[in-house]
């Protein structure tokens, strides 16, 4: 997954944990050591490789404490198509990033793992379980649950099926941009387009 020499008794989630630590600040640390062991815990309940899903779980927020600007600048020095939602909301960008200085500078060669990360905020269809156990152990982090209890639903489903724990947590973000949209001024509701679900996944990134 890696060809990065790890320790010995390491693996490469740890490895790359070291590696990734002196760029991240504490706080952000903190939220992808609470990912990788949701990950585990669901990888293992659903007989999936562990491995591979620690190792999604560990990078999927590499660069998520770059500020926007900086992440514009990245996505447009490697010649990125931003899409108009991206450039208004550059925290998307997170991801494809991530998974690009994954590849460039830590030398992670796992194309699942990758691709993983890539689509770690809205999801993807083509995503393995592995990968969605990483994104649904993403948006249950104990903190999220706390701020909006709603995901506990997410992270309960979680146990018995990752498609259908993924399918609520999809349904909670468009009813909430839905309701956020309802909650507009007449005059302002009637210039906003439909709720764009990539505006949503960016604030539970």
């Amino acid at each position: 997954m890696s060809k990065h020499d790890a320790s010995p008794g390491s693996s490469p989630d740890l490895d790359l944990r070291a590696r990734m630590a002196p760029e991240l600040p504490p706080r952000m640390l903190k939220h992808i050591d609470r990912v990788v062991a949701i990950a585990d815990e669901l990888a293992r309940a659903h007989g999936l490789d562990v491995a591979r899903a620690r190792l999604m779980a560990q990078g999927h927020d590499l660069v998520r404490a770059v500020p926007p600007e900086e992440l514009l600048r990245r996505a447009e020095a490697r010649g990125l198509e931003i899409d108009p939602v991206e450039r208004d909301e550059p925290v998307i960008l997170h991801g494809p990033i991530g998974a690009l200085e994954l590849a460039e500078r830590f030398d992670v060669t796992d194309a699942e793992v990758l691709f993983a990360i890539r689509w770690h905020t809205p999801g993807h269809p083509d995503y393995t379980p592995e990968a969605w156990a990483m994104f649904i152990a993403d948006k249950v982090d104990p903190h999220k649950v706390e701020r909006w209890p709603a995901l506990a639903e997410v992270r309960d489903l979680a146990a018995e099926s990752l498609e259908r724990a993924a399918l609520r947590y999809l349904d909670l973000r468009v009813e909430e941009a839905t309701m956020d949209v309802a909650l507009l001024p007449d005059d302002d509701a009637r210039q906003e387009d439909a709720p764009r679900e990539d505006e949503a996944a960016a604030s539970c990134a």
